[in-house]
């Protein structure tokens, strides 16, 4: 289908050739045409209380009559509040869920299913396979709940890096129901907005393909570039990746829209190419260094460049990905520089320009709390009260809600920077934070996810999202018990008991830790440990004899399930927190090596060492037994991009595989960016692959070298596994993690 769209997408493409120059011009017509073709990517808010989107839904998550378990109704008139409302009752002894809106109406649908029918589904398993196997229990009374959160935001541009950058329209398609399932009506959405700025410059500003190409980073690379911080960095993307990208960008669109959601668009902030001056003759300012990389130019907000360019780009926008009611934007992002910009003249003209895009829309500006400096909270003063959103990006470590002048702003949790491994969380302050803050400051409208990355501890993003819906706080302890039966699909009490340990441990943190706690055996290799990444760290905040108790007791809990979802469940949730044992083990252990070192007791080091490398080997065995801890699916994934398309070669794949995939998640950038900058292992992953081929190699050659680093030294060790294209990783598990797990417990003495 992919290679059927890309060729209508091709008929949009004129190449003018004159001067031995090749310009990439896409024409309006042949776009307008195209349009018609596909579903509108405008602003199509009548699709809220779409009954057959409803079927559509039901029917993706459930297989072919899924639509049949379940009655549905939609009624504008539930709610006279404007406030999304679903009631789950009975009618024809079946389950019956009303609601108001489309969204309101797929939040109830999952609120049924965790809640009665015992389903749930995240992200190990999107889709319910087996639902002949699944009974759908008939509600004895009427439950009716009522959002009290206007804005459900999800996403941070990291996320479209650190775990979209590989995906297909396949993986993009359950991930859009999931936001439906759990009611996110704004969604943040950039895919596109690298044919957005091709376009932009090639049409608007003389620059050739080539050029432009130059400015615009590669796929694992573009949340960074779209954040001003870096530009062209993992890129020299071939011309088909624009034409798969603008496909996908607008199935994208369709779909968030068809569902109910407005999606979160990236506005114009006066980014420029470095090189913008240059070719134009328009003035721009350097913005500086980000981690060693040259920042792109912006172009004062002040001057007539700023407000021509930014009638073009939302024009550009708009054909590409349709329009919205809100635009990000971040200027002056994570430092950058300011010198010679009148701050709050710029923030008042990147609002007005914002603001002008679309003569129907009243447009919002969703902005992150992240960092901000004395100039950023210019934007307070110019830019009028219901006219921003500030995303307060970190509220469960951190809150600033008093610091924003009466603006309207989200309560946010972010629980993983950088993709980074690791179980751990803040539920319980999640919970109590929610309420509290509420009650106290009456301009928190919303709740949002703002992950760096997502697809580990899915608990977080279940009760995250159920919140606003409680009309009072819910009991922490009861939510937990009861979601361990919805998700195993039995009452199981040494389960219940496992996720009450950790809800009190791994789950519980109390401090800004940014992410989980390192895992000391994906550190560059010391005796001392004491941060994997530069702005993490190792040392462990809760008792790790809780997590390890807790592990044992889900291992015992040995779930019987009958249907697919429930035995997935349960076991990606054995191997995730089997994992953070082993991992808490290793740290303890390389504390013992270094104690045995310094001791001169040789015979405990050469011990403690082999016991530590082969820890890490059979750590990499257990991951392997699942395709969500495996680094096969990441690579699978970057290469199966190029598979859609007809004419892509090995060059392609590896293009998408070794200089992105790879290098994001090891040495992230050149010697510069990884050293000096301190993003090398910022992204690292305890997966199958990485530890036996990248992270034990590693320690190995710490030992073997007499505690040093190897000659090569270790950037050109992991540069030379992120390009070795003769390295092959499946994305097929093998093994039972349960008697990987007895294995691993008799090799290491567990029960000693």
């Amino acid at each position: 289908m992919m290679n059927e769209e890309l060729g209508n997408v091709r008929k949009m493409i004129i190449d003018i050739v004159y001067d031995g120059v090749v310009r990439v011009m896409f024409v309006f017509v042949l776009l307008c045409s195209f349009l018609l073709t596909i579903t509108s990517c405008d602003d199509a808010s009548n699709v809220s209380y779409n009954t057959q989107v409803v079927i559509d839904f039901l029917n993706r998550i459930g297989g072919d009559g899924a639509s049949e378990k379940i009655l549905i109704s939609l009624d504008k008139n539930l709610s006279d509040d404007g406030k999304d409302v679903f009631i789950i009752t009975s009618k024809n002894e079946k389950p019956f869920i009303k609601a108001n809106s489309t969204l309101a109406m797929t939040t109830g649908i999952n609120w049924y299913l965790n809640h009665y029918a015992n389903i749930n589904i995240s992200w190990n398993n999107l889709t319910i396979d087996d639902i002949e196997n699944h009974d759908f229990p008939v509600p004895i009374k009427e439950e009716r709940h009522v959002c009290d959160a206007d804005y459900r935001y999800y996403l941070n541009y990291c996320t479209f890096s650190y775990s979209m950058s590989v995906w297909t329209w396949e993986r993009w398609e359950k991930e859009i129901d999931w936001m439906a399932l759990h009611g996110i009506n704004m969604p943040l959405q950039i895919v596109g907005l690298d044919v957005v700025w091709l376009r932009l410059l090639t049409e608007y500003y003389g620059y050739t393909f080539e050029e432009a190409n130059d400015f615009i980073a590669g796929p694992c690379f573009q949340a960074w570039w779209g954040m001003n911080n870096l530009e062209g960095w993992g890129g020299e993307n071939p011309r088909w990746w624009y034409e798969r990208q603008a496909v996908l960008s607008r199935k994208i669109c369709d779909r968030m829209r068809e569902l109910g959601m407005q999606p979160v668009l990236p506005g114009f902030s006066g980014m420029v190419p470095s090189d913008f001056a240059e070719k134009t003759g328009s003035s721009s300012n350097s913005q500086g260094l980000w981690c060693g990389f040259n920042r792109p130019h912006i172009l004062n907000p002040n001057s007539d460049a700023f407000k021509t360019m930014a009638v073009n780009y939302y024009k550009v926008l708009s054909e590409v990905m349709g329009t919205s009611t809100y635009y990000s934007m971040d200027p002056f992002h994570e430092g950058a520089n300011t010198e010679g910009i009148d701050v709050p003249a710029a923030y008042k003209a990147i609002a007005e320009a914002m603001q002008n895009a679309n003569d129907d829309i009243e447009e919002k500006w969703v902005i992150q709390y992240w960092q901000w400096n004395a100039d950023q909270y210019h934007v307070l003063d110019q830019v009028e009260k219901g006219d921003l959103i500030i995303l307060d990006l970190f509220s469960t470590a951190h809150t600033h809600f008093h610091e924003y002048k009466g603006h309207d702003a989200v309560y946010c949790m972010l629980p993983n920077f950088g993709g980074r491994s690791g179980f751990m969380g803040r539920f319980n302050g999640l919970i109590d934070g929610y309420f509290e803050n509420k009650n106290l400051h009456s301009n928190i409208k919303g709740i949002g996810a703002t992950p760096e990355a997502i697809g580990s501890v899915p608990v977080l993003y279940d009760i995250l999202y159920e919140l606003p819906w409680h009309a009072t706080k819910p009991d922490a302890k009861e939510w937990m018990r009861n979601y361990t039966v919805g998700r195993y699909g039995e009452e199981n009490v040494m389960a219940q008991e496992a996720w009450e340990l950790l809800r009190n441990s791994a789950l519980d943190c109390k401090t800004a830790l940014q992410g989980p706690h390192e895992a000391v055996i994906c550190a560059r290799p010391s005796l001392s440990v004491d941060k994997v990444s530069s702005w993490g760290g190792t040392k462990i905040f809760y008792d790790a004899e809780d997590v390890a108790n807790a592990a044992q007791k889900l291992l015992e809990a040995d779930i019987k399930a009958t249907t697919e979802i429930h035995m997935d469940n349960y076991c990606y949730d054995l191997v995730e927190i089997w994992r953070q044992t082993l991992t808490d083990k290793a740290y303890y252990l390389l504390k013992e090596i270094n104690i045995a070192y310094h001791s001169d007791d040789m015979t405990k080091f050469e011990n403690k060492r082999d016991e530590f490398l082969n820890l890490i080997l059979d750590i990499d065995k257990l991951l392997n037994t699942n395709v969500n801890f495996m680094l096969g699916s990441w690579t699978s994934m970057a290469r199966a991009i190029a598979d859609e398309i007809d004419g892509t070669t090995e060059y392609d794949k590896d293009w998408l595989e070794l200089n992105n995939a790879r290098t994001l998640i090891t040495t992230w950038g050149d010697e510069v960016n990884a050293e000096q900058g301190g993003l090398r292992d910022y992204s690292y992953r305890a997966w199958a692959g990485m530890l036996k081929d990248f992270y034990y190699p590693r320690w190995k050659s710490y030992f073997d070298n007499n505690l040093q680093e190897p000659s090569e030294g270790w950037f050109e060790m992991e540069r030379r596994w992120a390009l070795d294209e003769e390295l092959k990783y499946s994305d097929i598990p093998h093994g039972d993690p349960r008697t990987v797990i007895e294995e691993i417990k008799k090799a290491h003495h567990f029960d000693e």
